[in-house]
Formats: C-alpha cells, structure tokens, sequence
C-alpha cells in the first residue's frame, strides 16, 4: 500500500471525533498537522460524537467519507481505550486514507468495501514519526495527527505495521432481513432517529417497511418530506444516506419517543 504521491494540490485532511469545540483538543491537532504539512487544507466533518459512541462516529464517518475528495486522508479519533494496548489502523479505500483506533470506528467503511487492507500500525517501529513523550490520555495529537501528515506528505506507511485483508460483516439491514439486526444507529441535533435499515434509491420507504416499532411505539406514517409530516406524529421517511430516518415535524423525534441509539427497534417487513 502507497501513501498518495505528491501532487500540485495541497493536500486535505478531514477530521472526526467526539472532542467537542470547547476544549482545546481539536485546535492542538490541527497544529501539529499544520505543523508537519504547512500547506494542508483541513476539514471537519464532525467533532461532535457524543464521547465514546463509537457506533455514533462510525455512522458519521461512513456517511461522509464518499464526500471527501480523492486523496483526502481521515482522522477519526473516537478512542475510549486511548493508552491501552487497542490497535491503531490505517486504510485505504479507493483513493481516500483513513487512520483509526481498532475499535470498530472503520467498519461500517471497511464493510462496503470488502477485502480491504488494513494496515495495524506499530507504535514502536513508527516511534520517530509519533510525539514525544506520549500520553495515555490524548493519542489524537500524539498519534493519528502524525500518522496522518505522516501519509499526507506522501511517505510509505507500510514498513511501520503489518498488512492484512480486513473483511467485516454487512452493517445495513436489507428489505426483509434481521440480519444485521434492525438498530439506531445515531441521533441528529434535530433529534431525528437514523437506523441502519438501507431504503433502496427510488423506493418509497413502504416499499421496504410497513412499521417501525421505536420504544414500544408502533410507526406507520410514511411521508416524502419533513413538510408532508402531520404535527407531532413520528413519521417514517428515507434519510439523505438512504437509510430510514423517524422524525417529527418541528419536533424531536428522539424526545417524544425517549429513544437514543441503545433503544431497541421492531420492523414489520412489507
């Protein structure tokens, strides 16, 4: 596996992780890659993964990372075990690199690229690439920032780990199945309920489902856009990543249920 190859574009860096914008954390990472890739142009997808849901910032990179552009290198920092003996892993699907905590934070990724290398880092053997000393506590900045200027400068990441075909299992739940089991994946800010229960492009989501039981609550409007939604009546309706989404119209539709993303979902198949 190559690292990009230097190029007349100033290279990008997207970050995700669930540091919040009031501390410190996320300013200090990008001034070390700032630091090592003077030239780099920096997104953020999201900083705003609850702390430690890792399904949560799995969802939002998978949701996001076709968007970045080719080249872009992806640091997604959601690492509740920092300072264990966890792995940390670098990928490359199709023309984007990702670098990660082992700890599932890749899979719904890696899943919808079956057979993709992955490449688990040795701390040691990458020591001079890494900060110094390094912290039990805030590998962001000690270490996926580094690593990724590291590959974003064009370097070979290879001879500092070991590569392996790394296959997950399918996270979407298909028309009909409950293999995957049907879950909620995540919680907007507008408090809308996103589940991994893939609507096919161009199906009306009663196509694929009749109702969606959320907290015991049983769910059979179907609306095509928010406007369509009846007032405070949970709605099903296919979400912007093609995955069944409930909401309420100017509502949450995570408070009226009580629901988070630990909350279990029924589905009566159409």
């Amino acid at each position: 596996m190559r690292s990009p190859t230097p190029h007349r574009n100033p290279p990008t860096i997207a970050l995700l992780s669930d540091f919040g914008t009031s501390d410190h954390y996320v300013g200090v990472m990008k001034g070390i890659i700032l630091t090592k890739v003077p030239l780099a142009r920096i997104i953020d997808i999201t900083h705003e993964v609850e702390p430690g849901r890792i399904r949560q910032g799995a969802y939002a990179l998978w949701a996001a990372e076709k968007h970045m552009p080719r080249g872009t290198v992806v640091v997604a920092v959601v690492d509740p075990e920092v300072g264990t003996e966890r792995g940390v892993v670098v990928a490359q699907v199709d023309s984007r690199w990702f670098v990660a905590p082992d700890n599932g934070l890749l899979d719904l990724v890696l899943a919808d690229h079956p057979d993709t290398r992955v490449i688990t880092v040795d701390l040691d053997k990458a020591s001079k690439l890494l900060l110094h000393p390094r912290s039990a506590t805030f590998h962001g900045r000690d270490v996926f920032a580094p690593l990724a200027a590291h590959i974003a400068n064009g370097k070979k990441i290879l001879r500092y780990g070991t590569s392996a075909r790394r296959t997950v299992s399918p996270w979407l739940t298909l028309r009909g199945s409950n293999d995957p089991q049907p879950t909620i994946l995540s919680v907007d800010r507008f408090g809308n309920i996103i589940t991994n229960i893939s609507i096919p492009t161009g199906t009306h989501v009663q196509e694929t489902v009749r109702m969606i039981g959320i907290a015991k609550v049983m769910i059979s409007v179907c609306i095509d856009t928010y406007a369509d939604a009846p007032d405070n009546t949970p709605c099903m309706i296919a979400g912007s990543s093609g995955l069944l989404e409930i909401v309420v119209r100017n509502g949450s539709a995570s408070s009226m249920l009580r629901a988070t993303d630990r909350t279990p979902v029924q589905v009566v198949w159409a």
